[in-house]
């Protein structure tokens, strides 16, 4: 097809892209507002990260700048972009509340997900056209899946990750396209702007989430260990010549085995590895290992550079080096890692199994598709092309210098680095694909918590560069069989396009009633005890707060799911004229900013704790009114903070 007819048709359909992805916004948003009945508070995660927030808000506007920036430089268990852009919302004018606003962001990065694959294949491929049916064909199997409708109206990071990750495969694609031929000690031409994308993109992901940026990277690793290894093998002879020898050798197989190790403990032993003291350990070790390691990288960066493979010289130094320089200084941002990887739940028993499993009435869902066949075959043909094409390229190889070794191990090692490679590892189509595909087999591997919200964000990344295989093996193909793989990606297109006529469907009368939309569900009675408490707030009361389902001793108590909803329902009251912050003897020295105090927990009788608390800042707790549910599960006290 010409350049002119495929610009002409890429419009055609980019616009049909475009115009679907309108409507699903429409629809959603009008599914949030008519059938979910709970759009003024979030889910447990978005509620801590809104609460923090809407301090920071009252910070920056009574002109507390440093204590208002700070949870951005802390930020232990979520990134701070996300809060950036809440925090933005917030201040921004409109008569939405910051939920809505926030849980429209949501659906407005999914939405932003179509036109950023226009553009990604239509550069990759060089075909706008095929760019828009792309598109369409993403757009289809994402939006008819299991949870993604209700991830896209809530404020929870899947969709912030789906957009990103997209652009993060671009920058990927854009270095490998640009490293293919370059040799080891070489590097990108002068002017080239390849390094500063893959670093903006990467840094973008991992402050989406934290763990999103880690088990990339780690998929990156484990390519680039694949795609050079006799490059990697020079690196590794040289470090163990003039750095890695007797302790420090040691010492990086024990830490190294230390942190590998942790899912496979976390499954085999009974071992309570959630504790503060070994987290502190193990963050002490990886910072001693980091900063050695880094030390030797500074110190032979002029021969390393020579031996270096260019693509990791590039990933290493301007993405991974600063992730990890800003996770490690903080002690909390590792111990929240750890425990997170502590976290087991089984709601699905393999990530990858997900994909291809069929829908059932299980709740929470164990399935992603609600068509799997569409995926299943699509996925068995785009390997089918993968499989062609290294049929093809299975000949050519790159050829390593041959180098001669000193003593028996590091004889056996030369013989490895003199090794030819086959060349089609470097391919840039070939690189992405098997990344994705690591990300999630390490996904699956190193983490118990199988929600099935870990396996949607890397899905549009997943589903587009599958379907740019179908493009390669037109490039590859004779003319003959050119028409023959354009009709079999059609053939996939109309198939996935007819989801969005079928029942449940985005053009179907059934779109609403077939599809789950409210990730808060729709038992509003269970969060009356903190509406009804939050009428008791006096909007211009400035309260110092005792949250007793916080602590550790109520976690399995009926008010502990209530916890984060009565920190933001009564922040929500008091945002414009009062204060309501929680008490912390690490942030709060006196309670000079505050006239009043409220208790909330599942009995009335206020736990010495926090009378010793009171006590020890000279100040004597008047009791104003006291409020005992009749359940008997939920207890509000308000009082007067007299000074002594």
């Amino acid at each position: 097809m010409n350049r002119t007819w495929d610009r002409i048709l890429g419009i055609i359909f980019g616009l049909v892209a475009l115009f679907a992805t309108g409507v699903m916004i429409s629809k959603n948003w009008q599914a949030f507002l008519e059938i979910c009945p709970i759009t003024d508070l979030l889910t447990w995660d978005e509620n801590i990260r809104l609460t923090a927030v809407y301090d920071q808000f009252q910070d920056y506007r009574d002109g507390k700048i440093w204590r208002a920036t700070l949870p951005f430089l802390e930020a232990a268990t979520w990134p701070p972009l996300r809060p950036i852009f809440s925090l933005i919302l917030l201040a921004s004018p409109g008569e939405w509340p910051i939920t809505w606003k926030d849980s429209f962001l949501g659906l407005a990065f999914y939405a932003l997900c179509f036109p950023s694959i226009i553009y990604i294949v239509s550069r990759i491929s060089g075909s706008f056209l095929f760019g828009s049916l792309v598109s369409i064909f993403v757009l289809a199997l994402t939006l008819h899946t299991s949870e993604t409708p209700a991830y896209s109206l809530s404020s929870m990071l899947e969709t912030q990750g789906m957009f990103i990750l997209l652009w993060v495969y671009w920058g990927l694609y854009k270095l490998y396209d640009s490293v293919k031929d370059l040799k080891p000690g070489e590097s990108l031409p002068a002017g080239s702007k390849v390094a500063a994308l893959v670093s903006v993109v990467l840094i973008l992901l991992f402050f989406t989430k934290y763990p999103y940026g880690l088990l990339l990277f780690i998929s990156i690793f484990l390519f680039e260990l694949i795609s050079r290894f006799p490059e990697w093998i020079g690196f590794i002879r040289f470090s163990v010549k003039v750095h890695y020898k007797g302790v420090r050798l040691l010492f990086l197989i024990i830490v190294v085995l230390l942190v590998l190790s942790l899912p496979v403990l976390r499954v085999v032993t009974d071992w309570n590895l959630d504790q503060r003291s070994f987290k502190k350990v193990l963050y002490f070790l990886t910072v001693l290992l980091f900063l050695d390691f880094n030390y030797f990288l500074f110190r032979n960066r002029k021969d390393l550079g020579e031996i270096s493979p260019p693509s990791i010289k590039i990933l290493y130094l301007y993405a991974i080096l600063p992730c990890f320089i800003w996770l490690f200084t903080n002690l909390d941002r590792v111990m929240s890692l750890v425990n997170a990887q502590m976290i087991v739940n089984k709601f699905v028993r393999s990530f990858i199994l997900s994909l291809f499993e069929s829908p059932e009435d299980k709740f929470p869902a164990s399935h992603v598709f609600s068509e799997p066949w569409i995926f299943r075959t699509f996925f068995l043909f785009s390997l089918s092309a993968i499989g062609y094409w290294l049929y093809l390229n299975r000949k050519e190889r790159t050829a390593s210098p041959q180098t001669k070794g000193e003593g028996r191990i590091d004889s056996l090692l030369a013989k490895l680095q003199n090794i030819s490679w086959p060349k089609f590892l470097k391919d840039s189509l070939f690189a992405i694909t098997v990344i994705v595909f690591l990300q999630y087999i390490v996904i699956d591997a190193s983490t118990g918590n199988k929600q099935l919200r870990h396996v949607f964000y890397p899905l549009p990344a997943l589903l587009t560069i599958l379907s740019l295989w179908s493009f390669r093996l037109v490039q590859v193909s004779e003319k003959n069989r050119k028409l023959l793989f354009y009709g079999v990606f059609l053939f996939f297109l109309l198939w996935a396009s007819s989801l969005f006529i079928r029942e449940g469907g985005l053009f179907s009368q059934t779109y609403f009633s077939k599809n789950q939309f409210c990730l808060k569900g729709f038992d509003t009675v269970t969060f009356d005890p903190a509406r009804e408490f939050a009428k008791e707030i006096d909007p211009q009361g400035k309260y110092v707060a005792f949250n007793a389902f916080h602590d550790e001793e109520n976690f399995q108590v009926r008010g502990r799911i209530l916890a984060s909803e009565f920190d933001l329902l009564f922040r929500q009251k008091t945002v414009e004229k009062g204060k309501y912050r929680n008490d912390s003897k690490y942030k709060w020295k006196s309670w000079d900013e505050f006239d009043k105090a409220v208790y909330i927990g599942p009995s009335c009788e206020l736990p010495h704790k926090y009378l010793s608390r009171a006590e020890s800042l000279g100040i004597t707790l008047e009791l104003i009114k006291e409020i005992k549910r009749p359940d008997g599960d939920y207890c509000f006290k308000e009082f007067r903070l007299i000074k002594k």
